[in-house]
């Protein structure tokens, strides 16, 4: 058995053990292979793979993220399509591949390892993955919903509007701790397309747009990824509000939830037009782990940080993303960095 850094002659069998796993039911070939074709920010090195018997029968792709932390842009190594071939399971081969991809950001010079889970946290915590706890709510919708759309709401196009769109996005994810920093390839990659980063839907004033709303219908629910609007113009939100009840009245579903922070504008207006108050939980699929305590603390700044990298990284992460710290050293170093607004990760940025 040997885990390595894939080879750019083995994207297409990369991508089928993906299919094979993930989604063997459907023809989701391409869709792996525009991962990697149409990402601008791809290296092969960043795809490591478990050969055994001459064939690739594990996989794990490092994407390249940046994202603020307290002010602070970090350099994270977003871990994503974990999977050992079924044939093979049972080895260990998956802890094996999560301690290469640790060790290839080390060397790649990333600060912290990211990802995000489906398959719940025991795994990944096992190995010290700290998991950062993000809001989502839930209105239950009557029957007598009723939802008409503001005039000013209009279709976005991302060849007319992508500037105005990625201009928005900045200013209003700029303070939040766990955003991600977008650039304008990153609105345009492949998979960008395929997860629906750009929004359907903006307010427009005179030509001017101020605010937008990204969401998805489900069969029983409409889920709201992403919503945002430029300083001063908070009012957008009840029309973009409108809008997403117009489309759950007109598909008739039985609720509206999504991620998005308790403060969010969206949501109390959301609450307002439909006379309820929300229900609010969390999700911990959001996970991390530190891969250059140096770079990391020089980046973020502020005084009495550490010298050594802690042993028990769940009180360092809990702390820069908002929850009291139990490990007083770590607490005192972190009050002296930038308030932390969040922690807040967009949905439409889950890799």
């Amino acid at each position: 058995m040997e885990i390595r850094g894939s080879k750019s002659s083995e994207l297409e069998e990369a991508a089928e053990l993906q299919r094979l796993v993930f989604r063997p039911k459907e023809d989701a070939f391409e869709r792996y292979l525009t991962y990697v074709r149409d990402d601008p920010s791809y290296q092969p090195d960043q795809t490591r793979v478990v050969i055994a018997e001459g064939k690739m029968v594990g996989h794990l792709r490092i994407w390249d993220r940046l994202i603020q932390v307290r002010g602070a842009r970090i350099r994270a190594g977003g871990i994503g399509s974990v999977l050992i071939h079924p044939d093979y399971r049972g080895r260990g081969w998956a802890h094996d591949l999560m301690r290469d991809a640790e060790s290839y950001m080390a060397s790649a010079g990333y600060d912290v390892g990211l990802l995000f889970t489906i398959i719940g946290t025991p795994f990944y915590a096992a190995q010290g993955w700290t998991p950062i706890h993000l809001p989502t709510f839930e209105f239950a919708l009557g029957d007598d919903l009723k939802g008409r759309a503001a005039d000013s709401v209009r279709a976005l196009d991302i060849e007319r509007d992508l500037d105005q769109v990625a201009k928005i996005y900045d200013t209003y994810s700029r303070d939040l701790t766990g955003s991600e920093i977008r650039s304008r390839d990153y609105w345009t990659s492949g998979p960008s397309r395929i997860r629906g980063v750009f929004p359907g839907w903006g307010v427009d004033r005179d030509g001017k747009l101020l605010g937008y709303v990204n969401f998805v219908e489900e069969a029983d629910h409409i889920w709201v990824r992403e919503t945002c609007a430029l300083g001063g113009n908070e009012d957008v939100f009840q029309k973009l509000a409108e809008k997403v009840a117009a489309v759950a009245s007109e598909l008739n579903v039985a609720k509206i939830s999504g991620s998005l922070l308790r403060s969010h504008p969206f949501v109390k207006e959301l609450s307002r037009l439909l006379n309820t108050k929300p229900a609010w939980d969390t999700h911990d699929e959001m996970m991390l782990k530190l891969i250059d305590w140096r770079s990391l603390k020089q980046k973020l700044g502020g005084t009495g940080a550490p010298e050594q990298s802690p042993e028990d990284e769940g009180p360092l992460w809990r702390g820069l993303f908002g929850e009291d710290s139990e490990e007083e050293e770590i607490g005192e170093w972190i009050v002296t960095l930038p308030t932390c607004v969040g922690p807040f990760y967009w949905w439409t940025d889950i890799f």
